[in-house]
């Protein structure tokens, strides 16, 4: 709509120096095939630089065509000009994507401790496949147990310090790991200690709140995105419960709306380990609504724990 305004209020201006023009008896309408001298060395560079579209057209042209004609050839330069710039945002993806089988970016040896020293490739642009490939793929590089934990991520930087606990860190490190919980990702569980053989041990508080369970979930996202930037289950999670408003037709009414979704959560997360242990692929989105009725932990009437369902509280 913008440029429609800038184009008819260009082509007015021109428009009134046209009938100027012709009131004053300037302007002279050649024929297109003849050659005019009327307009100046000076004068056409003026209107060059006025008009970058002109810079297609030599000299001789735009001198033997009458203003009506340049005006037209202006207004349609724009137009195409701004139906260039859509087409070339699909054009570009698009080839962009086809070009992907073809493109090959060397990796050259180097060193990379995580933390002093990253090597180059830490930074190649985003895997463009699917989840499941990404995942399988980091299963045979990675093995089975990940990578050594740390808890040093930045997670000031995100807004979410102290948020992980402990436990949650070194669970997140292991792909394997039957004893991730999203309890180990609430506030709640880092201020929350017990004094066990006179040491100070993190205890797992349960999340009794909704606020506080989205709180939760968010944080183990972020703490995987750090952890394992591969691994898109957390965010399969997320993408769940946004789209069924975190199970609000089967929970909203329940009085432990939070305890039963951190209880399915937790058990997708023993499936993905499970399914890490067999190098299958991780739950998607659509795989974890179909969890959702087979695992029987959400549903309209509150229902006894099964023993499966035991295990992952």
């Amino acid at each position: 709509m913008e440029t429609e305004n800038v184009v008819i209020s260009r082509v007015s201006m021109r428009q009134k120096i046209v009938e100027e023009e012709d009131r004053s008896g300037s302007r002279r309408v050649s024929d297109p095939g003849t050659t005019s001298t009327s307009l100046g060395d000076s004068d056409l560079a003026c209107l060059r630089k006025k008009f970058p579209f002109l810079a297609e057209f030599s000299d001789e042209f735009v001198r033997s065509r009458p203003t009506e004609t340049l005006l037209k050839m202006e207004t349609t330069s724009i137009k195409m000009k701004e139906l260039e710039k859509g087409r070339d945002i699909d054009d570009k993806l698009s080839s962009n994507k086809m070009e992907l089988e073809d493109t090959f970016t060397e990796i050259k040896a180097g060193k990379d401790n995580r933390s002093s020293i990253l090597h180059a490739a830490r930074f190649l642009a985003g895997a463009a496949c699917a989840s499941t490939k990404l995942w399988r793929r980091a299963r045979q590089v990675i093995g089975l147990t990940g990578h050594p934990p740390v808890g040093s991520y930045d997670l000031a930087a995100v807004g979410l310090a102290g948020y992980v606990s402990k436990k949650g860190w070194v669970e997140a490190a292991n792909p394997a790991s039957p004893k991730i919980r999203l309890q180990q990702f609430s506030i709640i569980s880092c201020t929350a200690k017990t004094t066990k053989n006179n040491s100070h041990e993190e205890k797992e508080g349960d999340i009794q709140e909704l606020p506080e369970f989205k709180l939760a979930l968010r944080a183990m996202r972020v703490a995987f995105c750090f952890v394992r930037p591969w691994d898109h289950s957390i965010l399969a999670l997320e993408g769940f419960f946004e789209q069924t408003q975190y199970c609000e037709k089967e929970t909203g009414s329940l009085d432990n709306r939070a305890g039963i979704l951190t209880k399915f959560v937790n058990y997708c997360l023993g499936q993905n380990a499970d399914r890490w242990c067999a190098a299958k692929a991780l739950f998607t989105c659509p795989a974890i609504i179909s969890q959702r009725r087979e695992s029987r932990i959400i549903s309209k009437e509150p229902q006894e724990n099964t023993e499966e369902e035991s295990k992952i509280i």
